[in-house]
């Protein structure tokens, strides 16, 4: 019989013979066999609490219902009936049903979230946190649960973090300022936070993010930024920026110095109008008139050289180099601009050291066919004047045509020489700006494949001498040094004092002794056969081949240090690239005294010293100058010899070796020593400087190194340095 929420119902028959037909008035039919089994139970005696299960309606429709269901008994104990509550939970289940699926949504969002998901009583410990924690700060939940918050917050913001936490419970303050949390590693990790407090479950709530990449990103981004504004304020070339009017949205300071426009009166005009042609068009607006049309991204011809006009009015060609950028209010466009004036005149001066060289090859040909003629005019002379010695009139003809011939072979001498005979302006001249100057020119004349390094051993370098005739000259053998690098290599020019003495002068006639200002030129090119070297600076002498040089490259430097009262000197190897020492007089009253170093005590000793050296003369003098300072000696004449010293077990304190010797180099003789003398201490010397040398490979920095040409009392001081070592 049918019942309700809340109803009853009693039956006299027996639960074993159920009235079926009222049974199904109500029992679905998939829900028979689970009555049956009901029954059963009931007819055992046993009562059914809060059974849920579906029953039908009387139009057919299925509610969810929860059955009490027990067995009435007569007082003899038999079932007479049973008694049923029926209460319908359709809307209860549903509401079950969508909390179950709201708490399983809420879980999956805690267990998946990327952020970090938080929740903390209220002294501020960790009740619950998402796994996520696990990946941002490196502790698994269970380590964090039960733990303070304050233990993984940085300390220089527990206090922002407790004042922020107050505010939450006073229900201020929704959004938390950033925080530095502390890895389990130890790193610093940022988190933004949001955060509240349920004052009805007594817990504050927090959801945090992950900010130290985007904060390292945004450093990042700054530190690009400064480090742009920064190239772009100390750039030697003009930097200005422009949208697609053509308006200034950026001025360097380079800028100012170049066109004369200050950053505050330059910003804001139009640049066509400002700097380009009166009616303010040009071939610039032309061409950024045709870009914007076009619907490139990138500029078809980067860079090009252009006319502008300075705020004096003067216009310079200038070259520029330029590049589109694409913004949300549309095209920007950044701008190197370089002043070509001093470049057209370095070129000039480039045209002009060529046109020399031309006019040396036409020197060169015109004496060549002058000496011819002048042999054919004086070995005739000679027979004429034979001929006719018996009669004056004709002797005196003769006499007249034999000056004219040799008149004419003074002009060719001349003519040789056009190069070194040059008036010359010397003056006071800081060699190591000029070197700086020149350097700028170099650069571009060399080619990009050839690096150029200047090395200074003082902030300045006075000499008294000729700074157009010098720059000509470095601008030589800068030339000459490229040749040598026909796939690349360096070139390094080096300035500083240096003090030439008498036992120098005694080894080399024309020197004076004294204080000097020294340049250097080296390169790492293919050097100079030994057989060579006597001949580099003799007149049209070359070694490039036909058509490749007049030969008077080296003779016009060569002149022209003479002609200044200088020196120089070359050394170069085959394969290992040449220096070029050039020795000028110092400006006289702005040097520091050289007294001092020459008064310097010299030092001497009684150890025993293995001298390998290549060339004779200066290995006698060396040997020389030892045994003025008492040391005992051994000599080599090659690295062969001085192994085969070391074999016979001679004892020596120190190896004083040439670097650059024919076969083994003084470097690897070195090692070789080593291999059976463990600490074995070594002096090298060169004529190369010491920069060339580190460069090219030979030496490793740090070594002692003694440059030639060296006085007695420079190597004194270094053979007791390297004793000491």
């Amino acid at each position: 019989m049918p019942s309700g929420s809340g109803c009853s119902a009693r039956r006299s028959n027996p639960p074993t013979t159920p009235s079926s037909r009222n049974i199904t008035l109500l029992v679905p039919e998939d829900r028979l066999p689970e009555l049956q089994d009901a029954l059963r139970r009931i007819g055992w005696g046993e009562s059914i609490e809060a059974s849920e299960t579906v029953r039908l309606r009387k139009g057919g429709g299925r509610i969810e219902v929860s059955l009490s269901i027990s067995p009435i008994k007569s007082p003899s104990g038999t079932t007479i009936g049973i008694s049923k509550v029926a209460r319908d939970i359709t809307e209860t289940n549903k509401t079950r049903q969508v909390l179950r699926r709201q708490t399983e949504e809420l879980r999956r969002i805690f267990e998946t979230s990327q952020d970090l998901i938080m929740v903390m009583d209220a002294r501020g410990f960790l009740v619950q946190i998402s796994p996520s924690c696990e990946a941002i700060l490196g502790y698994r939940p269970e380590e964090m649960i039960d733990r303070s918050g304050e233990d993984f917050i940085h300390p220089d913001h527990l206090e922002t973090s407790r004042k922020e936490m107050r505010a939450a419970r006073r229900g201020q303050r929704p959004k938390v300022s950033d925080t530095r949390c502390i890895h389990k590693n130890g790193r610093e990790v940022w988190l933004s936070w949001l955060g509240t407090w349920s004052e009805p479950a007594r817990r504050f709530f927090f959801v945090g993010r992950d900010m130290t990449q985007s904060r390292l990103a945004q450093e990042a981004l700054r530190e690009s930024e400064r480090l742009a504004r920064g190239i772009v304020d100390t750039a030697l070339d003009a930097f200005v920026q422009i949208d697609e009017k053509g308006f200034i949205r950026d001025w360097n300071a380079q800028a100012e110095n170049i066109f004369g426009w200050s950053r505050d009166e330059a910003l804001g005009k139009n640049v066509f109008e400002l700097m380009g042609q009166p009616d303010g068009q040009g071939p610039l607006k032309k061409a950024l008139q045709a870009f914007l049309l076009s619907g490139n991204e990138v500029v078809r011809q980067p860079r090009r050289e252009l006319e502008i006009r300075r705020r004096d009015g003067k216009k310079i060609t200038a070259e520029l180099s330029i590049a589109a950028l694409r913004t949300r209010g549309g095209f920007v466009f950044n701008g190197f601009v370089r002043d070509l004036t001093d470049k057209i005149a370095a070129e000039e001066r480039i045209r002009q050291a060529e046109k020399m060289e031309a006019m040396g090859q036409l020197t060169g040909g015109i004496a060549h066919d002058f000496n011819n003629i002048l042999t054919v005019i004086t070995g005739t002379i000679e027979i004429l004047a034979d001929a006719v010695k018996g009669e004056p009139q004709l002797a005196a003809i003769t006499r007249m045509i034999d000056e004219a011939a040799s008149r004419g072979a003074d002009l060719t001498q001349h003519l040789l020489a056009f190069a070194r005979k040059q008036p010359l302006e010397p003056k006071v001249t800081d060699v190591n700006t000029l070197i700086i100057d020149t350097a700028k020119l170099l650069q571009r004349t060399l080619g990009e494949h050839v690096e150029i390094e200047s090395v200074f051993e003082d902030e300045t370098c006075p000499a008294i001498v000729d700074p157009n005739q010098l720059a000509t000259a470095i601008l030589n053998l800068a030339l000459n040094a490229r040749d040598a690098m026909p796939d690349g290599g360096k070139l390094i020019i080096e300035t500083g004092f240096v003090i030439l003495d008498d036992n120098y002068a005694r080894m080399h006639s024309d020197v004076r002794p004294g204080r000097y200002a020294m340049i250097a030129v080296s390169d790492t090119g293919t050097g100079i056969p030994a057989p060579m070297l006597d001949k580099v600076f003799n007149p049209f002498f070359t070694s490039k081949g036909p058509g490749k040089g007049t030969g008077l490259g080296l003779s016009m430097v060569y002149g022209f240090i003479k002609q200044s009262a200088g020196h120089i000197m070359i050394y170069s190897e085959e394969g290992h690239g040449t220096t070029i020492k050039m020795y000028l007089p110092p400006a006289t009253g702005t040097l520091p005294a050289a007294e001092p170093a020459l008064a310097q005590a010299v030092e001497g000793g009684h150890e025993t010293i293995l001298v390998v050296e290549d060339d004779k003369l200066v290995r006698d003098y060396v040997l020389a100058q030892l045994h003025s300072l008492g040391y005992v000696t051994l000599d080599a004449a090659n690295a062969a010899e001085a192994l085969a010293l070391v074999r016979t077990g001679h004892a020596f304190d120190l190896l004083f070796t040439d670097v650059i010797m024919p076969g083994i180099n003084g470097r690897q003789l070195a090692d070789e020593i080593a291999k059976v003398r463990p600490g074995l201490r070594v002096l090298f010397t060169s004529g190369y400087t010491e920069n060339a040398i580190i460069h090219h490979g030979r030496l490793d920095e740090g070594v002692l190194l003694l440059a030639k040409p060296y006085r007695k009392s420079d190597m004194a001081i270094m053979i007791r340095k390297a004793l000491a070592d």
